[in-house]
């Protein structure tokens, strides 16, 4: 059966949010909708559940062991990204040093979101 992606439970209720309001919308403001729901996330730390950051860990281990490219997602007061080799792991200061050839950045564990394996 193919899932409704738009579809909310709440309570008993399924709720098409703001998807059944949209033909009542005028189209200026639909657009203007998209563009602050675009500019939100960036606004907000994404908060990571155990699961993923063990993911995450496990991840990191293996990008350190094979000294493989990796795609890095950060916060750094918004998202960023860092591509490069993780040079080294500092467990007692909490950060790890990404190289790209000059470029050297150096991430604190706790402002880590998401990698991304490059082979």
């Amino acid at each position: 059966m193919k899932k409704n992606q738009h579809l909310t439970v709440k309570g008993d209720i399924l709720d098409r949010g703001q998807l059944k309001w949209g033909a009542l919308m005028l189209p200026e403001h639909v657009r203007m909708l998209r563009e602050w729901r675009a500019d939100e996330p960036s606004m907000h730390k994404p908060h990571l559940d155990e699961e993923e950051l063990g993911l995450l860990q496990e991840e990191i281990s293996i990008a350190h062991q094979r000294q493989c490219m990796v795609e890095l997602r950060y916060w750094d007061g918004g998202l960023a990204t860092a591509t490069g080799v993780i040079a080294s792991i500092d467990l007692l200061g909490q950060t790890m040093t990404v190289k790209s050839g000059d470029n050297v950045v150096h991430i604190i564990f706790n402002d880590l979101i998401g990698i991304r394996l490059i082979d």
